[in-house]
């Protein structure tokens, strides 16, 4: 990856290939995975109507008063509403934190398990409607999962294409968090304000994307010290991999630091985005992957470490004044 990495150069990869032409579909993702770790996804199997009612309802949240947003602030297990200012993602150079307040979803339970997430009324009354978004995202997840098993040619013996799948099961408890984000405008103009969500990578195994009408993400790809833009593509999610996985496969897929910043000609409008971030099983623990693919120097005296300590050890440092 060289300083002249562009916009144009981000993959746009066909998930309709997953069923038509699964090794091509395998070969692109692997390559997207292991040259930059982010790339955008058509055909996705996401309603439209659906993403763009979810996008309504987060503003209708993000609206409401102060007050009212901070009855159901975030928990001891990081959930529910994080106030301006609160994270830090950038927390070696932020002096002040992130330009953004958001809202953090739990896996959803359909059994009305007594001690599920509280969700304000605004998102109560469409509990379907973010559940389904969840539960998508985390089954697209899941299918990216198996082209990276595939393109790893674990052996069959081993798990083969569902080596990864048993390890981030819906049903496992694990750092699997749909977020909503609502990034206010600003008209400070100083380096600070620039700044909407400081320079990060995120912590799991994948991430999925939505953004809508108002762009701002960036991304440094590996070897580059110039940020490139990651423009809005109509129909599209962007994906990118995540440092979870890059640690268990050893650095062949790449997770890259990105951030949102404020446009000039948009630092005056509100920015909406949906993230899901897709983790492996809080317990599940990150040893080696059965790939030839992959460098197996571990002996048997190494300590590994599971998903959720590893996660743990990430948000330990993200967060100030969280409760």
């Amino acid at each position: 990856m060289t300083d002249t990495f562009q916009s144009k150069d981000i993959p746009i990869i066909d998930f309709s290939l997953f069923e038509t032409n699964q090794s091509l579909c395998v070969q692109q993702i692997k390559l997207a995975c292991e040259n930059l770790g982010f790339f955008y996804l058509k055909n996705h199997g996401f309603n439209e109507k659906d993403v763009e009612e979810t996008f309504h309802r987060i503003k209708l949240y993000f609206d409401q008063s102060h007050e009212e947003k901070l009855n159901y602030k975030i928990n001891e297990h990081y959930f529910g509403y994080i106030d301006l200012r609160q994270e830090v993602l950038d927390f070696k150079t932020q002096k002040i934190g992130d330009h953004k307040e958001s809202f953090n979803f739990s896996k959803f339970d359909d059994n009305d398990d007594p001690l599920a997430q509280i969700l304000p009324p605004l998102f109560n009354e469409k509990k379907s409607l973010f559940s389904s978004l969840s539960k998508k995202c985390h089954q697209l997840c899941l299918k990216i999962l198996q082209t990276l098993a595939i393109a790893l040619e674990i052996p069959q013996s081993e798990g083969g294409k569902h080596w990864f799948e048993p390890k981030h099961s819906y049903d496992l408890k694990s750092g699997d968090c749909l977020r909503v984000i609502h990034y206010p405008p600003t008209v400070v103009n100083n380096d600070q304000e620039d700044i909407r969500a400081g320079s990060h990578s995120d912590y799991g195994s994948l991430t999925v994307l939505f953004q809508k009408d108002i762009g701002g993400l960036e991304i440094l790809p590996h070897n580059s010290t110039e940020w490139v833009p990651v423009p809005i593509i109509s129909n599209c999610v962007v994906i990118n991999v995540a440092d979870c996985l890059q640690f268990w496969s050893k650095g062949l897929f790449k997770s890259i630091k990105h951030r949102v910043v404020f446009r000039k000609d948009t630092r005056n409008l509100d920015r909406y985005s949906i993230a899901y971030f897709f983790h492996a099983g809080s317990d599940v623990v990150l040893d080696r992957i059965p790939s030839k693919l992959i460098p197996q120097e571990d002996d048997d005296n190494t300590k590994y470490i599971t998903a959720g300590e590893y996660l743990q050890n990430k948000l330990n440092a993200s967060y100030q004044k969280v409760y």
